[in-house]
């Protein structure tokens, strides 16, 4: 029996290819799209598991308090890990990182040869009591347990040493420190937060291992808690740790605790400085998840459009199987077979799809995903559970619809009943133009919010300025001479020496409101030398710019922008020769005030900042230069020559700003790609839908086109006609999707403190789109109707 229902089903699917080719391409693209974003989604959610006890670990943070806001942080003092050891019974062990320089690269040196580092941190040998790091050279925690030892990964061993095995053999770290090389470990897999490329050994710090505070949060710090801990208990009594500690009046932060198995989608407005490059967001998962359920109901939406809209031609193949006695459960058997089949096809070239695009898809969202995946028995089960899922859910209403007819109804010309269903197949489209509409307001609303921010005045100007790294320089004159080879240069205006610049991290301190030193604020310093301003070409409201720090001088000068003044209570004269209260322990002095700009992304609202000449050039490992010039590579080439020249043991390292500023928007301009990307197939699958329902319904009304036509109807009068009908159901689409898709698209809109905003404008533009691309899609068939000769239309009757 079963046999006969495949090959009936195979006959059918062949006799009516048109339509099936439709439900096929709907249908590969729906499951393409879907099991691609599943991939993505199970790569997001499995951050992290690998770990053995990934569910005891968890990470240290602290919540700093400024007047009545408040800032998570990631890192914590070098003393907290230690000290919950030793007085808190849960804790188990305790493992700090430092990322080498705050985040900056690192500049290597082995036999001769420089290289650059971005991801080399300071660890404490009990990571391995922690983490799994499997060990391809050397023995775990004793590879770190003693100072000046450090251990790479296989991918940094392969690049820095070829094939060969590097223990023993000495790496020299920004011209300064030389450590031993005592193991090689495998590379961290694509789904851990920990990214470390070289791990040096903690204790090789003497400031940061041996000189323990309750303040400088600068390490990040994870807790092995024994099974069952109680976290809320454990941050209460972290916290009676701090209290016994450190004086209430002096304490300026509070202790909260992370699941590690948390860290990678729920830190966003966790400041973590940059401790790694793999950070996600909860919110994009949710997103992806979205958008693969939509696009899989819009598929399994046309396939039931399509089927039911076909009934008419079934309905004899139905009334003469229940006439030879064929019962209702026989046939519902049958259409399930033939949904089945379709859907199996639609999987495998759905898989198909999926591995041809995942280059592209990756490049998209960041993340390396593997379609050999599917090939795991998790994945299998997962693929057979979607075809399941389809087959029943898409192939349920037709399978019952078409079942449901007696043969008396069925065997007449018209199958009386069908005309209830056309509602059904209305409200179908309805939905699936909603989620277009919703889509398409989505891409509207990312795009123009991009552009907002691209266009919108950053208060500096980044173009061609570029950032040297001098951070290995083994002298000071070996700064004082690059800087001034540098400002030689034709095509150099200006130069700087700086600690940081726009969208990096720089130093952080506090600063209280004169006559009220119970409210504070957070102060981003800069460690700068003259000439600052030029180069970014900051404006001056009052005062004037920093002049070179003479030794015997014991007060810093500040140039504090206009939110840092205005927070002080002055306007920005009155500011010029006052002192900010608590700012460097009192010896600072305002010698002028800049307007504001954007030293962070627009996710967060402009903070006070001040330029500051401190002394110590080590705080300033930056050579900032404006360019001007025609031929940047050629202004590369004679920058890199007279680096090398100046600093010749140290490796290359340069960032232009304006690349850097986009860099701080690029999770948001990759969802932005996929939104659109999708955006597009999600209208594909609904315009073949439609294309295939207004075919059926011209082949359906040809006589009736051909005798409005013989009556004396115009072309444009039978394709308005027949447009029509689809029209509605997109314009219910568009009221339907309008409030949902604004709420959400809103809430998105959020985590941006520089923003566009969300107006009607948006959704009526997505509604007119999808209204001319279904008239378009509809008015094809529907023109090629009107054109008919009626004769040919008219002839049997």
């Amino acid at each position: 029996m079963f046999r006969n229902y495949l090959k009936i089903a195979w006959r059918n699917l062949w006799n009516n290819r048109f339509f099936t080719l439709i439900n096929l391409s709907g249908l590969s693209v729906g499951v393409a799209v879907s099991l691609a974003l599943l991939l993505f989604v199970h790569e997001e959610l499995s951050f992290d598991k690998y770990h053995e006890n990934s569910d005891r670990i968890v990470r240290i943070g602290v919540i700093a308090n400024y007047d009545d806001t408040e800032e998570k942080w990631a890192q914590v003092p070098n003393i907290a890990g230690p000290t919950f050891q030793e007085k808190i019974g849960v804790v188990e062990e305790q493992a700090r990182f430092l990322r080498h320089n705050f985040g900056r690269t690192a500049f290597l040196r082995v036999d001769g040869q420089n290289f650059l580092e971005e991801d080399l941190y300071w660890a404490d040998s009990t990571l391995f009591n922690i983490f799994d790091v499997e060990m391809v050279y050397g023995q775990g925690v004793q590879s770190l347990s003693a100072p000046n030892q450090v251990i790479l990964s296989r991918s940094t061993t392969e690049k820095i040493f070829k094939e060969e095995n590097p223990v023993g053999k000495i790496l020299e770290v920004d011209n300064d420190l030389k450590l031993e090389i005592t193991g090689v470990f495998e590379d961290f897999p694509a789904n851990s937060t920990l990214d470390a490329a070289i791990i040096g050994s903690f204790n090789t710090l003497k400031w940061a291992s041996e000189r323990l505070y309750w303040s400088n949060c600068s390490f990040e710090t994870f807790l092995l808690l024994h099974p069952n801990a109680d976290l809320n208990a454990l941050e209460l009594s972290m916290n009676q740790v701090l209290d016994e500690a450190v004086k209430k009046e002096d304490q300026w932060f509070s202790f909260w605790l992370q699941p590690l198995e948390e860290v990678h989608l729920y830190s966003k407005g966790v400041a973590d400085f940059g401790y790694s490059s793999r950070m996600g967001e909860i919110k994009q998962v949710q997103i992806m998840i979205v958008l693969a359920l939509s696009v899989l109901l819009l598929a399994c939406f046309n396939y039931i459009n399509m089927t039911t809209a076909r009934s008419q031609q079934r309905l004899r193949e139905v009334g003469i199987n229940k006439t030879l006695g064929a019962s209702r459960g026989q046939m519902v058997r049958r259409f399930f077979v033939e949904t089945g089949i379709l859907v199996a096809l639609a999987m495998l070239l759905g898989i198909m799809l999926v591995q041809l695009s995942l280059p592209l898809f990756e490049s998209l969202t960041g993340r390396t995903i593997s379609a050999w995946n599917l090939l795991e028995a998790k994945w299998i089960a997962v693929s057979l559970g979607v075809w399941a899922l389809i087959t029943f859910g898409a192939g349920l209403y037709p399978a019952f619809f078409l079942s449901n007819f007696s043969p008396k109804d069925l065997l007449q010309p018209q199958g009386n009943g069908l005309t209830g269903h056309r509602f059904f197949r209305h409200t179908l489209v309805i939905g699936q133009f909603a989620v277009c509409i919703a889509l398409i307001t989505a891409a509207l609303v990312f795009n123009r919010q991009l552009e907002f921010m691209g266009k919108k005045k950053l208060g500096f100007q980044p173009e061609q300025v570029i950032a040297l790294n001098m951070a290995a320089a083994e002298e000071v004159s070996q700064i004082e001479s690059l800087t001034k080879a540098c400002q030689n240069l034709s095509f150099v205006e200006s130069a700087s020496r700086v600690q940081g610049f726009p969208g990096m991290q720089v130093s952080g301190y506090s600063m209280q409101r004169p006559g009220q030193e119970q409210i504070s604020t957070g102060v981003a310093s800069n460690h700068v030398s003259p000439g600052f301003e030029k180069v970014l070409q900051l404006k001056f409201i009052a005062g004037r710019t920093l002049s070179e720090k003479l030794a015997d001088d014991t007060t810093i000068q500040v140039v504090m922008n206009k939110t840092g003044v205005d927070f002080l209570g002055w306007t920005p004269e009155e500011a010029i020769g006052k002192r900010p209260p608590n700012l460097y322990n009192n010896p600072s002095e305002i010698v002028g005030v800049v307007e504001d700009f954007h030293f962070e992304s627009m996710h967060n609202p402009i903070g006070a900042y001040v330029f500051t000449n401190g002394s110590n050039l080590g705080r300033r490992p930056f050579l900032l230069l404006k360019l001007n010039t025609t031929d940047l590579p050629f202004a590369l080439q004679q920058l890199e020559r007279t680096f090398s020249q100046h600093l010749p043991k140290s490796a290359f390292d340069y960032t232009f700003l304006d690349d850097h500023t986009q860099r701080l928007y690029s999770s948001e301009r990759r969802l932005s790609t996929v939104v659109m990307i999708f955006t597009f197939l999600t209208i594909f699958i609904s315009c073949l839908g439609l294309f295939g329902l207004a075919t059926f319904t011209v082949e359906r009304r040809t006589k009736e086109i051909g005798i409005r036509k013989v009556l004396g109807s115009s072309v444009p009068g039978l394709v308005g006609l027949l447009a029509r009908q689809f029209m509605q159901p997109v314009i219910i689409g568009l009221l339907l999707a309008a409030p949902i898709a604004f709420y959400f698209i809103n809430q998105w809109l959020q985590n941006f403190a520089y923003r566009i905003d969300m107006n009607v404008w948006y959704m009526a533009l997505a509604g007119g789109i999808a209204i001319l691309i279904a008239f378009v899609t509809v008015s094809v068939q529907s023109l090629r109707a009107a054109l008919a000769n009626p004769v040919d239309s008219l002839r049997s009757e």
